[in-house]
């Protein structure tokens, strides 16, 4: 430890005591927790909302504050610094943390800072309270510096122009909680150790980046094999040749050098001691640090040790202890003198330096003579195994060296200090009243004088308990079992699912300093870190704050898959309830005059309450002649003069512009072959900022409400350095995200209607797809329908109905002819009623799209008897699903609607597939409409009768549908 941070732990303990002195006050003013807060709350809040209501208080000794609402906790102990202790499920009392972690990490200016957390703790297999008192602040990371309480505050603003749920409020009620955190008391040479830039306080000696093969390298090769080589097929870096053979580039060292570094991508390389690495020579001695990402039989590497360390006199193949670590992406390694010591250091492309070994010289380290990079062989000795095996291919990336630690270049760090130092880091937390949801995210406020790069937040940090765990799982990653807590972010996109669509925000990962686990590889999934993969990488100018992504988590109370269903499905309609809006909205195949109105009465006369322009109508939204903006108008004008909403359709990132303005690929720096959809627009280029100006206007100017935004941003990266909204490839991604989001969100506070198929709910969008396949809307009628029932079944776990569209063909869709199609309506009104009541009857809106609604009196008569069915019956149709039997074509299939705060607690849809009458009895479990002793169940418009539920809170009842048909039941 050196002098400078045993002056900062001095420092640390002093600002603590100070800490204490000046917050007890204020702490001491909350309430003492206690009862339901602790204990949990009696009855299930699925069924009725408590009137407990989300708080903050503490402890009796003061130094910690939990945030309760009797369902869910989470507590803080406050001294040394703020620290999350635990995350409990009071009804079951089952506490989550297993271990004490930084409330935030944060990236700026070079530098990677733990924000909060505590550290010492024993064993990280679980918690012990009497252990609290004993663990310490971390001296180099941001303390604490206050905290204030308040309300929820609502992401951005939502205009009700439109039916949703009875019950939807915004913003949600809660409590919020912000802590404040400064970094204090270090110095300048202490914060080199957090520098996550070689070059901090070094002088630059050489850089490489292998655009070519400079002449200051010495290269060797294998003799094993012809094709061995440092500049495979042109390309400077590259290693191609057997698996155990030493091919590697050398470089000459000037006096005083003090770090070499160099980056890897290990590629199909499965060697053991000949995996890729770094080495620094002396006259009389070889110091050699590799990744070893298999062994010498060409075999992956699954073992607990990843790297290799020769020492001069013996290799250490578990240098590092155990850290099972992925290999499969770019991988950074250094050697780092200091004094008597070199430093084996690595850290994968966007994580942190650890250092695998310390060699120590026992005397001052000599200046090194050269510096070598590829595959060195076993002992550094440049010679190839006896048995070469199969040819591999690797890229050595970039190199770099770089001087001792230089006091001029010290000095320089003091203003990048002093710039940190007057960072404020909040951490928020929002819990809300009645459902076990907290939501969490980071700002910055930069109060110096100079802008400061932001690169990374890792805005949420949980050592999660273990969840079933395992010794092994021999490779397969999809037998491990996640911990039961649900994660999500609002920058999800790129799937119609949660868990996919924030694959890319969401990290579940290891604990590689957690040695007690059961695994001996340390791969149990029993951590959470939240943040965008691609990073921030922007700069926050003087005065200005920055915003992190917010998380969304739900600790669940059970491992029944339509419990914790119901729970997500609880969340969204508390934080995104615009998802309860569901108009019944007509999507018209024409924009000619005469159709279009024909559209629109006939929308009013059935009781339809949008009309959308579909694609394929001849309707250009990006169309900013004067006369397109008058024709917009027009029909907006025609619109409302008869009760209907318009709006339209447009595709974004599924299309190619140009070389110009499409996204670019980082790998080959040319557009094409990599994005989601194959090509796409980058959104910050000149082509993407001229789009969303065009449709912030159409909405603007023209009267429209609601918008079918196809092919959203799914997440592509740009390479580009050209592109006006952002520099480059680090900050493409958030960028892009950003405008599309802040699109949404302006939407929203104009009320109008969002359809995007991409998970952007808590962003703004009100509808996502139910998740279907196009091509099955061209297969016969009879196959369309039980593929829709079986899409809304398996659709709805996760969502509420009102989330997500189908799709009703009125015309031909893809092909499939005559046999596909509904058209001319009034000669398949029973399909036509049938695919009407299949969704909307489960409270699903369909893309219905043709040219008309109905083509005969007759047609208009069924669209308008089943339309006002739904709107009699709206408020429990648009209310969660039960799914209990999914469509198979076999035997009847239904689900039920429940909802324990309406008259109707339950709505019962049995759909009969067969040619034949079925008459049967089924089991119906009524838990979830909060009824527990009998249930009014009348079918129909008949009389009801009464039922008494059994201990498992269900009912028989006999039903009877028709052949090819469907029947309904009100629960009350």
């Amino acid at each position: 430890m050196t002098k400078n941070l045993i002056l900062g732990l001095v420092l640390c303990v002093s600002a603590c005591t100070l800490w204490a002195q000046s917050f007890k006050k204020d702490v001491e003013k909350l309430p003492v927790i206690s009862g339901i807060y602790e204990t949990g709350v009696e009855n299930d809040w699925l069924l009725k909302k408590p009137s407990e209501k989300a708080q903050v208080f503490r402890n009796e000794s003061s130094n910690e504050l939990i945030l309760s609402n009797g369902i869910i906790s989470r507590s803080f102990r406050l001294s040394p610094n703020a620290a999350t202790t635990s995350l409990k499920v009071l009804s079951k009392q089952k506490e989550h943390i297993r271990a004490v972690k930084p409330e935030a990490i944060i990236s700026a200016n070079g530098f990677t800072i733990n924000v909060g957390g505590l550290e010492g703790q024993p064993n990280l297999a679980f918690l012990c309270p009497d252990w609290l008192d004993d663990l310490t602040a971390d001296p180099l990371s941001f303390k604490l510096s206050g905290f204030k309480i308040g309300a929820p505050e609502k992401r951005f603003d939502w205009k009700k122009v439109r039916h949703c749920a009875p019950n939807a409020e915004w913003p949600p009620k809660g409590v919020k909680l912000q802590m404040d955190y400064q970094l204090t008391d270090v110095l300048p040479e202490d914060l080199i150790s957090l520098a996550q830039e070689s070059n901090i306080g070094r002088k630059e000696i050489y850089t490489d980046d292998f655009t070519s093969m400079a002449d200051v390298w010495n290269i060797r090769t294998s003799s094993t094999h012809k094709r061995s080589s440092f500049f495979n097929e042109g390309k400077p870096g590259e290693i191609y040749t057997p698996n155990n053979t030493a091919v590697y580039a050398e470089y000459k060292l000037p006096a005083g050098t003090g770090l070499v570094e160099t980056s890897i991508d290990a590629g199909t390389d499965l060697s053991g001691f000949w995996g890729p690495g770094i080495a620094l020579v002396w006259n009389s001695r070889t110091i050699k640090f590799n990744m070893r990402p298999g062994n010498e039989s060409g075999m992956k590497n699954n073992g607990a040790w990843r790297f290799t360390v020769y020492d001069g006199k013996r290799e250490n193949t578990r240098a590092g202890g155990k850290d099972n670590v992925d290999f499969s992406g770019t991988w950074f390694l250094r050697l780092r003198i200091d004094g008597s010591k070199v430093y084996c250091e690595a850290k994968p492309k966007k994580g942190k330096w650890k250092t695998y070994e310390t060699i120590d010289f026992e005397t001052e380290v000599p200046d090194p003579v050269s510096v070598r990079i590829g595959k060195l062989g076993k002992n550094a000795s440049g010679e190839d195994h006896e048995f070469p095996g199969e040819l591999v291919r690797l890229k050595m990336n970039s190199f770099a060296a770089y001087g001792k630690l230089n006091q001029s270049e010290i000095e320089k760090i003091k203003s990048k200090l002093s710039d940190l130092q007057k960072l404020v880091v909040t951490v928020n937390y929002e819990l809300y009243d009645g459902i076990p949801t907290i939501s969490k995210w980071v700002t910055v406020k930069n109060k110096s004088g100079k802008s400061v790069k932001v690169d990374q937040i890792i805005s949420e940090y949980l050592a999660i308990a273990d969840h079933n765990p395992y010794g092994g799982y021999r490779g397969r990653e999809d037998l491990k079992v996640k911990p039961n807590i649900h994660f999500e972010t609002d920058m999800a996109f790129s799937a119609m699912a949660a868990k996919v669509a924030n694959s890319q925000t969401v990290h579940w990962g290891t604990d590689q300093d957690y040695i007690t686990q059961i695994s001996w590889v340390q791969d149990i999934l029993n951590t959470m870190r939240i943040y965008p993969e691609q990073g921030y990488h922007l700069n926050v100018a003087p005065g200005e704050s920055f915003e992190s992504i917010r998380t969304f988590l739900i600790p669940y109370d059970s491992y029944d898959k339509e419990r914790n269903g119901l729970a997500q499905r609880k969340m969204y309609r508390n934080v995104a309830p615009w998802i309860t809006e569901n108009p019944m909205m007509f999507h018209i195949t024409s924009s000619k005059w005469e159709d279009y109105t024909t559209g629109i009465d006939q929308a009013e006369e059935v009781g339809y309450e949008m009309v959308n322009f579909s694609f394929g109508s001849g309707f250009n939204p990006e169309d900013e002649s004067e006369e397109n903006y008058a024709k917009m108008k027009k029909y907006a004008e025609y619109a409302d003069s008869k009760g209907i909403k318009i709006g339209t359709y447009s595709l974004l990132a599924s299309r190619r512009i140009s070389d110009k303005d499409d996204v670019v690929n980082p790998q080959t720096g040319k557009t094409g072959g990599f994005a989601t959809f194959g090509n796409s627009p980058c959104l910050e280029s000149e082509w993407g900022q001229e789009y969303f100006r065009k449709m912030y206007r159409m909405f603007s100017e023209t009267g429209f409400m609601t918008f079918t935004h196809d092919g959203s941003y799914p997440g592509d990266v740009c390479a580009s350095t050209e592109h006006p909204g952002h520099e480059g490839l680090g900050d493409s991604q958030y960028t892009q995200w950003k405008t599309i989001t802040d699109f949404y969100k302006w939407c929203k506070s104009q009320g109008i209607y969002l359809r995007v198929p991409d998970y952007y709910y808590l962003s703004g969008s009100n509808q996502n797809g139910v998740g279907y396949r196009e091509n099955n809307w061209s297969l016969p009628r009879r196959h369309q329908l039980i593929h829709t029932r079986q899409n809304i079944f398996d659709g709805t776990w996760e969502s509420t109905p009102t989330m997500r569209w189908s799709f009703i063909p009125l015309a031909q869709y893809h092909g499939g002819g005559a046999a596909a199609t509904i058209e001319p309506l009034n000669e398949h009104l029973d399909h036509y009623e049938m695919m009407l009541v299949s969704n909307i009857g489960l409270g699903i809106q369909s893309a219905l799209r043709g040219p008309r609604l109905y083509d005969t009196e007759k047609t208009k008569q069924m669209v308008t008897r089943v339309v006002s069915w739904y709107k009699k019956y709206r408020d429990i149709l648009e209310s969660d699903i039960i799914h209990l039997r999914r469509a198979d074509g076999r035997d009847i299939d239904y689900m039920m609607h429940v909802n324990p705060e309406l008259k109707e607690k339950g709505f019962l849809l049995v759909f009969n597939p067969t040619d034949n009458v079925i008459r049967k009895k089924i089991i119906v479990p009524l838990y979830y409409t909060g009824l527990s002793d009998e249930a009014k169940i009348r079918e129909q418009k008949n009389q009801a009768k009464t039922y008494k539920l059994n201990r498992e809170y269900e009912v028989e009842i006999e039903v009877e549908v028709q052949p090819n048909w469907y029947n309904w039941y009100v629960i009350e």
